[in-house]
């Protein structure tokens, strides 16, 4: 979703959540070879009207876009390298790939502070729930109580979130080419955008509302 387009309802994410996920990331590609952590693989809860169960969990792993002014440059770049590379075979695809997230991940200011992404299936129950009820919640939850790094440390986090699907556009094409640099051709997926509303601190039965900034 462009910047001039954002709902009124949609709020910034917390300057701390966003900082911790672009350094999650880069340090996912400076010392863990593009493995994901905890950290950017939250659960999705999501309302599926007049099922059973009513209300399900999907494991999900996160991504950020680029901010809205930046998503067409950063979509360039992505789908150059993918095409530079499609020839070479999928590990040389992944050795640059991580090389050029080594960078990528660096400024918090560079990404949209409105917005969380996931790639699923089109037919998944997760989605069909969505076109139903787009309210949804993202639930972060780290449990280590021996890393007490910035980065490492204990959360549970609850962003209530608005669900919007593309199939096509720019957020569909950032998405789709950051994915296939990594994992090939995802025919068949959408993409979700879900845009930011609300975020609690939920550690040990509390309800604790965050600030954005």
């Amino acid at each position: 979703m462009l910047d001039t387009l954002r709902p009124s309802d949609i709020t910034p994410l917390s300057a701390g959540f966003l900082r911790w996920q672009v350094e999650l990331r880069r340090q996912t590609m400076l010392e863990r070879n593009g493995s994901p952590q905890a950290g950017v693989a939250p659960l999705l809860s999501v309302q599926r009207s007049g099922r059973t169960p009513s209300v399900t969990t999907h494991s999900i792993i996160c991504g950020l876009l680029p901010a809205p002014d930046q998503i067409e440059s950063k979509t360039a770049e992505f789908q150059k390298l993918c095409e530079e590379v499609s020839l070479d075979g999928a590990p040389s695809a992944y050795d640059r790939g991580i090389e050029f997230l080594k960078s990528y991940y660096e400024n918090p200011k560079d990404f949209d502070p409105y917005s969380i992404t996931t790639l699923l299936g089109e037919s998944s129950p997760a989605v069909v729930a969505l076109q139903v009820e787009p309210r949804c919640s993202l639930i972060f939850y780290v449990f280590d109580l021996v890393d007490q790094t910035e980065i490492g440390r204990f959360r549970c986090l609850q962003l209530d979130c608005r669900a919007e699907i593309h199939a096509s556009g720019p957020v569909y094409d950032n998405v789709w080419w950051h994915n296939a640099l990594f994992h090939g051709n995802a025919e068949g997926s959408v993409v979700i955008q879900f845009l930011h509303r609300r975020t609690f601190d939920t550690r040990f039965g509390e309800l604790t509302a965050i600030e954005p900034r």
